[in-house]
């Protein structure tokens, strides 16, 4: 009886681990809405897609999901990976966001949100700390 139990605290631990790290998720519904973790922020860019005239990436906004933080490490970086996150510098689309920092597009999908090092930063940084999202 007491080994069923001590399996059972093994697999709790295991799934709780698993969601903090978050890593090797492959389902994107495991990832927490930016509009759910950062409202004010998810807003902003909204707002900043609608004066470029990119209603296209406006769209998307409601819908991207916190892949992990920047793995810089500085603590004043609020840097993301969002859902639709690929590594080719290549064909990058970049757009300076509002002197905070800046936003990557691959392909029509918003990748990856830069927030350079500043208080702001070390508050999206720690939110996102706040809310078990890491590396």
């Amino acid at each position: 009886m007491q080994l069923s139990g001590q399996f059972s605290l093994i697999r709790t631990t295991a799934k709780i681990a698993i969601k903090v790290s978050q890593k090797g998720v492959d389902n994107m519904e495991d990832f927490p809405l930016l509009i759910d973790i950062l409202p004010h922020l998810s807003n902003r860019i909204k707002e900043y897609f609608i004066g470029k005239c990119r209603i296209d990436l406006s769209n998307q906004v409601d819908n991207l999901r916190i892949k992990g933080l920047c793995e810089c490490g500085d603590p004043d970086c609020g840097s993301f990976y969002l859902n639709e996150y690929v590594k080719n510098e290549d064909k990058l689309e970049g757009f300076n966001f509002e002197e905070i920092g800046t936003i990557e597009v691959y392909k029509g999908k918003i990748g990856f949100v830069e927030i350079f090092p500043s208080n702001f930063g070390y508050e999206i940084r720690s939110t996102l700390k706040k809310n078990n999202i890491s590396y």
